[in-house]
């Protein structure tokens, strides 16, 4: 954990040095702003994105097969032990909400390899830049006590990169439980073809096996604002675990591969990477913890889009704040 901090704080000293001049948003500012927006003063130590949250605890089977598509020494096990958190998105306190996010932390038990999953459950961000990205946020903030809600509704429909998103999300409903949530890696990464130095792009997915579902409006009206814990608490109890299906999903000659808010149509190769059981509750509380997107395995290089490293920098800067 300390080296992925202190390489991302060394990152970002070092963006800040580099780009002052010319770059109006840069992880020092985001993290500003979401201090701005979502900061607790009574609870400083809270995090400023994904809020609210749980922990959980179970295993990952990776799937023999995919050793043969790819290089990646930590999928030859036959098991591995995830630590997860479940959680909401930005400063929302209520499960009735749309964005989820979970992050998986698979660890190696003979070595000191990790890899850390940091997903929402849509397939595109709302941004493809810093600008875009800062900006989405900013605009939320009050001035003189007052949010601009004209300024937003006319940025809402003016950037593509967020009239896109927002039709995206239309169509997506409230999920049920996590255990009927999909949760997508948003970012492109690239992993090594096996027998071969080639790397190949490619997004992943996380499919819930017993299908995606929504809350009707009868479930909305009677769920509690804590549903989703609720939920997998009462799986717990009746040993029905959570199951996923990793898919990485191979990206074809014309997909856009650094762009986040890229949506990649059409049919696309698939390969099953393994699955996820998540049946339990964790052992420890995970919710003041940080999870750097930027901790791949070997055989996977990271995307190189805009918003990662500066992504993986913000963590940094915000972890920090809150000790």
């Amino acid at each position: 954990m300390k080296k992925y901090i202190s390489s991302c704080l060394a990152i970002c000293c070092l963006s800040s040095a580099i780009y002052a001049n010319d770059v109006k948003y840069d992880a020092q500012k985001i993290a500003d702003i979401f201090y701005q927006l979502n900061a607790d003063p009574k609870n400083p130590k809270v995090k400023v994105n994904h809020a609210k949250g749980f922990c959980a605890m179970g295993t990952f089977e990776p799937a023999q097969s995919i050793n043969k598509e790819i290089d990646v020494p930590l999928l030859t096990y036959k098991s591995l032990p995830i630590q997860v958190r479940y959680s909401l998105g930005g400063a929302f306190k209520d499960d009735k909400s749309k964005t989820r996010g979970m992050a998986i932390r698979i660890t190696d038990p003979q070595d000191s390899a990790s890899w850390t999953m940091v997903m929402l459950n849509t397939e595109i961000n709302f941004a493809k830049n810093l600008k875009e990205f800062g900006q989405f946020f900013e605009m939320r903030l009050p001035v003189n006590g007052k949010v601009d809600q004209e300024k937003i509704s006319k940025m809402m429909q003016e950037v593509d990169s967020y009239r896109n998103f927002a039709a995206y999300t239309d169509k997506i409903g409230i999920s049920k439980s996590v255990a009927n949530t999909p949760f997508f890696s948003i970012h492109t990464f690239y992993f090594k073809q096996t027998g071969s130095e080639n790397y190949l792009p490619a997004r992943w997915k996380l499919v819930p096996s017993e299908g995606v579902a929504y809350l009707n409006e009868a479930q909305m009206k009677s769920a509690s604002s804590d549903f989703l814990k609720e939920d997998f608490e009462d799986r717990v109890k009746t040993n029905k675990p959570v199951e996923y299906k990793m898919y990485l999903v191979y990206a074809n000659k014309n997909d856009i591969i650094n762009e986040t808010t890229a949506l990649w149509e059409g049919k696309h190769k698939e390969s099953l990477v393994g699955t996820f059981k998540v049946n339990a509750l964790s052992e420890e509380d995970c919710n003041f913890n940080v999870y750097f997107p930027s901790d791949i395995p070997q055989g996977v290089n990271p995307p190189q889009d805009p918003l990662f490293d500066v992504r993986n920098e913000t963590y940094a800067i915000t972890f920090g704040m809150r000790q």
